[in-house]
């Protein structure tokens, strides 16, 4: 290793991690006039010895065994970049060490970041964690610094680019659902079993990440309220675009009192809204700070080098800080006695758009207005189509005015209960943005 250049662990050579090797091999002219910027990669652990690869790596410097990465006295930044269920282990071992770590793996940091954290300032090392959200868009360095003045008061999000991709082209009228998921795995926007995007969970591991910066809030993965778009039907599309609105898969959350509402679903937002604009694969994040208003981070949030190159602004900033004598930037993740609670989702007020198929019978939609009106809900629209002529039934559609969430959900109890009422009632939240 060169004097002075500073050890490099990687633990993952796949898709990112190649991407990680490459712009370190390029470093750009902003990187090489870094002063005290310089990396040596020590050790690489990847999962196949014999894989071929399209990055040239020093045979000698490749094991299977990330302990041995972890255990090599020349490496003093680990890069963990596997996603795999022993990542744990391995970053608690680095940070056990004294190791400074550098990683992009969401899931971790969402269910157990608060050990992690606290960990890393124990040993006074470093965990950055940039790449875990929007891929290479710069939203949680922004947080933590560019807008450490601020209150931020609610943060809106499209997160995953997977579901971005499939709902653009719904909009668009080019398929529906299932059609178009399989055009995604095709191209490699999904994987072969979409179930972390699709479902949202994805989206809510990464906006419990931002919450915490954001807001403080001690909030998990787990404990993001979460639905997905597997249910949404064109039919939902076509109605969103005769009420002016587009429909988006959300990453919300935004201060509620004494606690913070945090949670992923479809959501209806006016048509002529930035989110609603937000197309394809890319990802956007809008934020509201009490000194700067509204601020827009948009970009790709995925993909090998927009990944890689948050990974690498990441390890550029742990050199640059214990160059500077800095102590460890993760102490402002260890939450204290101002961590705020995640809000009941019961509890939380919007619109809501319904829709069900009833029988074309007098009363029914009668019935169904003083079902809501039983639960407060007052009706803003009703839409309603030609009857269906082999079924005899009709699309009725209705949209409310602001409501509270376990009041909405008493009354479609009620209203599944009605005979006239034919399978489910379709939900949709709406955001007026």
């Amino acid at each position: 290793m060169d004097s002075g250049a500073i050890g490099v662990g990687i633990i993952g050579l796949g898709t990112v991690g190649s991407g990680v090797v490459r712009l370190l091999e390029d470093a750009p002219t902003s990187m090489r006039r870094r002063e005290h910027v310089e990396f040596s990669i020590e050790r690489i652990a990847v999962r196949d010895l014999s894989k071929e690869r399209d990055v040239e790596i020093d045979p000698a410097k490749l094991t299977d065994d990330p302990t041995a990465v972890l255990d090599d006295p020349n490496v003093q930044l680990v890069v963990e970049l596997t996603g795999a269920e022993p990542a744990y282990e391995w970053v608690r071992g680095a940070l056990e060490r004294g190791k400074d770590v550098v990683t992009a793996n969401k899931a971790l940091l969402a269910e157990r970041g608060e050990e992690l954290y606290a960990l890393a300032r124990e040993k006074g090392a470093e965990l950055l964690f940039e790449a875990s959200v929007a891929g290479g868009i710069p939203i949680i360095r922004s947080l933590r610094n560019g807008l450490v003045a601020n209150r931020v008061e609610s943060l809106y999000g499209i997160l995953n680019g997977t579901t971005n991709y499939i709902l653009t082209r719904m909009t668009r009228g080019e398929g529906g659902y299932d059609e178009i998921l399989s055009d995604a795995q095709a191209i490699g926007y999904a994987e072969p079993d979409p179930t972390m995007d699709v479902s949202g969970r994805d989206a809510a591991q990464k906006l419990a990440i931002l919450s915490r910066i954001a807001f403080c809030c001690a909030g998990t993965g787990s404990d993001v309220f979460c639905e997905g778009i597997e249910e949404i039907e064109s039919s939902d599309i076509d109605y969103a675009r005769q009420l002016g609105y587009v429909i988006k898969l959300l990453a919300i959350a935004k201060r509620s009192g004494e606690s913070v509402e945090m949670r992923v679903h479809p959501a209806m937002v006016p048509a002529d809204s930035l989110l609603a604009n937000i197309n394809d694969e890319f990802n956007a994040i809008e934020v509201v700070g009490s000194a700067v208003g509204n601020q827009v981070f948009y970009g790709k949030g995925a993909g090998q080098m927009p990944t890689a190159s948050a990974v690498v602004s990441d390890m550029v900033a742990v050199v640059e800080r214990k160059a500077d004598g800095a102590g460890p930037a993760v102490g402002d993740m260890v939450l204290g006695q101002e961590a705020l609670p995640v809000a009941p989702v019961e509890q939380i007020q919007m619109r809501y758009f319904l829709r069900m198929q009833v029988c074309d019978l007098p009363g029914v939609l009668e019935h169904i207005a003083r079902i809501l009106a039983g639960e407060e809900i007052s009706i803003a629209s009703v839409l309603q189509k030609e009857r269906d002529v082999d079924g005899g039934l009709v699309p009725l559609v209705i949209v409310t005015h602001e409501a509270r969430e376990e009041s909405v959900q008493r009354a479609l109890d009620a209203i599944a209960s009605v005979e006239a009422v034919q399978g489910a009632v379709r939900l949709i939240r709406m955001e007026e943005l």
